[in-house]
């Protein structure tokens, strides 16, 4: 079987590809780049770790997310699990509308401030939750979320702009969900993803035109109260993958196309909520965060004369990601409930080899505070949170000769509220 045709040996040749190719080497960089700086806003797994955004289809919002798999007085709680509208009562609908002020910042080892890098961006994103009781144990859930947005623009001065200046994402995702109650104790839910991105990118006088896919998938969860204090949720969402094929548009002869897989993770989501007192909730959630999977990002840019392997990737070796959260949900008197939520996110990957301009990747600490008040039949719930990117080394790949030397820096200001009725 020839070399070309074969995709074990295609991948297995890769590397080479990209040391002796000038053609692929410079390529390469491109689409990466669009499809990984894409993950950062994608959020098409809304609870994932930190490459997304979920604060846009949070429930509880002011605790991080915390207990979100047990929470019953937002219908946006389904879509961590399914499982949760069965104790919903007859109707709930639940409108988040979230705004995002987003900082990276780079630091190059040199010292020059020309190296430096700096994206900034504001952006709205809105969600939209349905919950109806069908009959005495069935709940039918409607979910629709603006879970990604973004453009972000470094310029064209920063010391890589050879490798990325600017790019513009959308992400939207339908949930519909079942939810069938077994005892007034146990529930299981069962619901299906469809995922619809579109990206963009340039680097200097090449562009990635525009590309959009659907992506499906499935999530599903158990709860079960198991007294009047405690609630305990198991859910899971599973691996989506997109598949993005499309064109680059630049000085070059020809506009070759290239296409390339970014497969979102599958979640595992354990979730508590303890009643310490009757003013007082205590909230908890553990989730794992399967970027294992994700070891390279492989891409393809089709046989071209100049290029005969085809096909190149990029050595990612994530580690699976675990997130903490606990959260606090207080009763402050007859009107007003207030909340706090912090979560902690370990790193899929330490070695600053490894790391990439599209996605520079750390640790993640969130910080949040919220309040909520009813009028009328209506739950009014408002929150801020601040996410803390810390501080990435980034150094160039030795095995390709392309990269960066510095450090990233990023945060995000959130704030938003939760219309409940």
């Amino acid at each position: 079987m020839q070399t070309e045709h074969n995709p074990l040996n295609r991948r297995k040749a890769s590397t080479k590809a990209l040391q002796s190719n000038s053609f692929t080497t410079k390529l390469a960089p491109i689409f990466t780049l669009s499809l990984l700086s894409a993950a950062i806003f994608t959020a098409s797994t809304a609870n994932a770790s930190g490459l997304f955004l979920q604060e846009a289809v949070v429930a509880n919002a002011g605790t991080t997310g915390a207990g979100d798999g047990v929470y019953t007085q937002s219908a946006a709680a389904m879509w961590t699990n399914p499982a949760t509208m069965s104790h919903m009562g007859e109707s709930l609908t639940t409108v988040n509308v979230t705004a995002f002020d987003l900082e990276m910042k780079y630091q190059h080892e040199t010292g020059d401030p020309a190296d430096n890098g700096k994206a900034h961006t504001v952006m709205p994103s809105l969600s939209v939750f349905h919950a109806r009781q069908l009959n005495e144990d069935v709940h039918l859930g409607l979910a629709f979320g603006t879970v990604g947005g973004s453009s972000l623009d470094y310029g064209n001065e920063w010391a890589g702009s050879n490798l990325m200046t600017d790019i513009t994402l959308t992400a939207l995702q339908f949930n519909p969900a079942l939810s069938f109650r077994v005892t007034d104790q146990v529930s299981w839910g069962l619901g299906a993803q469809f995922n619809w991105a579109s990206l963009e990118m340039g680097m200097g006088s090449t562009q990635l035109e525009q590309s959009s896919d659907w992506a499906y998938g499935f999530n599903a969860g158990v709860m079960y109260k198991h007294s009047d204090k405690l609630d305990l949720g198991v859910s899971f969402r599973s691996k989506v993958e997109h598949e993005f094929s499309t064109n680059l548009k630049g000085p070059l002869e020809r506009n070759p196309g290239v296409a390339s897989d970014l497969a979102v993770p599958a979640i595992v989501d354990v979730s508590a909520s303890y009643a310490a007192t009757s003013d007082l909730n205590l909230l908890a959630s553990i989730q794992l965060h399967r970027w294992s999977e994700w070891d390279q990002t492989v891409f393809d840019f089709g046989y071209l004369p100049s290029n005969p392997v085809g096909l190149n990737s990029i050595d990612r070796q994530w580690d699976d990601v675990w997130k903490f959260a606990i959260g606090t949900d207080y009763r402050l008197n007859a009107d007003w409930r207030l909340k706090a939520g912090f979560s902690y996110e370990t790193s899929p990957q330490d070695d600053p080899t490894k790391q990439w301009v599209d996605l520079p990747v750390g640790e993640q600490y969130r910080y949040s505070l919220g309040a909520s008040t009813q009028w009328d039949g209506y739950t009014f719930d408002v929150f801020y949170e601040y996410a803390d990117f810390g501080s990435v080394e980034i150094a160039e790949r030795r095995d390709v000769g392309i990269g960066i030397n510095g450090t990233f820096e990023g945060r995000i200001h959130f704030v938003g509220m939760n219309l409940t009725f």
